[in-house]
Formats: structure tokens, sequence, C-alpha cells
């Protein structure tokens, strides 16, 4: 069998006729004329279709799962989506634990906003019109601890803080109250729903001590007020003020939104503090 199949591979290119003898009728004979070379082309390409039916037949039914641990290769990847999803949700609550640290702080440290027109090298300062007696006012400010300093070419108020903020008062949006205050898991403010793009209206006459996006809050406000009341308000679609902006009772500081990993869907997120403390914003402002 060796000898004929090399002597066919020799003459792959040659006719050859094959002759078939019956053992029981030698002189009946038959004879076959074709070309090796075809002949072993066709025998390789079938055998590679029928491996390769083969292997798809295992692969697309439930042998390939033991024999290509396709399963095991989807959770596998599966469960590296997931690990990749909470890496970044730590990050995300360690970064909301640090704002919340350095809001607590602002709001500690609330006496430092007061405005002084004594001459301190290290403040910066905002110099208002001059007047015959004395020749030149200078206003000051000091810096508020975490918060970035009023930029000198804003106007300051110095009685903004002088003032009572009065409660009950007007929510900052109009809408559906969806979420309460729950600290217990968190939840330091209330959600009001509203129609995206709705205007979202300070509570109080304040300034503007952060306006910034976050991972989960995406655009967020925070206002310091007098007697050491803040508020916070989370989830804009835009803001309309910057830091260090003052603003007064009613002023529009921004846009509803549904923006930050923690929306889920267009609503204000309505917190408010007072010396570092939380409190039910539901007992101080009217809720329907």
């Amino acid at each position: 069998m060796k000898k004929l199949l090399k002597k066919l591979f020799e003459r792959r290119r040659e006719e050859v006729t094959i002759l078939l003898f019956d053992d029981d009728n030698p002189h009946q004979q038959e004879n076959y004329t074709l070309k090796p070379g075809k002949l072993m082309a066709l025998l390789a390409g079938l055998n590679i279709t029928v491996v390769l039916l083969v292997f798809l037949f295992i692969y697309l039914t439930p042998l390939g799962t033991y024999l290509f641990n396709k399963e095991n290769r989807a959770i596998r990847n599966s469960v590296i989506q997931v690990h990749e999803r909470v890496l970044a949700l730590q990050d995300s609550l360690k970064v909301r634990d640090q704002q919340l640290h350095q809001i607590q702080r602002v709001i500690r440290d609330g006496a430092d906003t007061v405005f002084d027109i004594r001459s301190t090298p290290e403040w910066n300062a905002v110099h208002s019109e001059p007047e015959p007696d004395p020749p030149t006012v200078t206003y000051r400010v000091a810096h508020i601890p975490g918060v970035q300093s009023l930029q000198g070419e804003q106007i300051i108020h110095s009685d903004i803080f002088s003032g009572e903020v009065r409660f009950p008062t007007e929510p900052p949006v109009t809408g559906t109250l969806t979420g309460r205050y729950q600290p217990d898991i968190g939840h330091f403010g209330l959600d009001i729903a509203a129609r995206k793009g709705t205007d979202v209206r300070t509570i109080a006459d304040g300034v503007i001590a952060s306006s910034e996006w976050t991972i989960n809050n995406g655009y967020t406000v925070h206002i310091l007020h007098s007697g050491g009341y803040a508020t916070i308000y989370k989830h804009f679609s835009e803001v309309i003020h910057r830091t260090g902006d003052v603003v007064r009772k009613g002023d529009v500081i921004g846009k509803v939104g549904e923006t930050g990993l923690l929306a889920s869907g267009p609503h204000v997120h309505f917190e408010l503090w007072k010396n570092g403390v939380s409190l039910d914003p539901e007992y101080y402002i009217n809720v329907n």
C-alpha cells in the first residue's frame, strides 16, 4: 500500500489507468482513468470539511461548554466588569466622604467668613470707590478652609451674613417630593422631582462656597448663609453662579437635571446643614 501511494504521488500530474480484476472471473476486468493529484486534493478537501463541521457542531452545542469553557470565560468577563465598577464606586465614595468632611469643616469655621475692613497682608483685598472720609475703604474677606477664596474683582456685600435665615420658606423648586431625609442610609436631604431645565432658587441670602462637578452628584452648588446655615443642591443640568458669587433669596442658581451616577430622573437633591450638623429640610421648607 505504501508503494502504491508513493507511485501515485510521483505521478500525481499524469493520467493513471487503474485495472480491477475479479478473483472469481480473471478474464473480467474494469479500468478507470484518473489524475492522482486531483484525487488527493478532493480527499484533502473532504477531510477539512468534515473536521470543520465536527468542530462547529461541538462548539455550538452544549458540548462546547465543557470542551471550550465558554461559560467560564463569560462569567470571568462579567466578574471583571463588576470589579471595575466596584472600584469606580469606591473611588467615588472616597471623594464624597472627602467633600462631606470639607463641607463640615467649612460650616464649623463659618465665623471666618465675616468680612472685615482691617488691614491684613495675607488676605485678598477688594477696593471700593474712594470716599472723602476716610479717603479709601478696603473690604477684605477671610479665607474659607477647603473652599476657594472670593476673587478680587467680585462685589462683596459686607452685610450678607448680618440677617437671619427665616423659616419656614419656599422650597428651591416646585415639584414632587420623591425622597425624604434618611441619615441612617446616608441620604441627608430631600429629593424633589421636577421637569428638566426648571429654575432652582436659593432659599436665603448667601455666598456660593462651591460650584463644581462630581462623579456621583453631577453639578452641585454649596451656599453659606448667616447663622451657621448652609444649603447643598445636587444633580443640576447647569449652574448659573461660580464660587464666590453673592446670591439673594430667590435668585436662580441652576437648572433641574439628572447628572451624576446617583441621579435617577430629573430632580434636585436639597440638603440643609447648621454648624456641621445635617437637618431634616422637611421641617424648614413648605413641602406640599
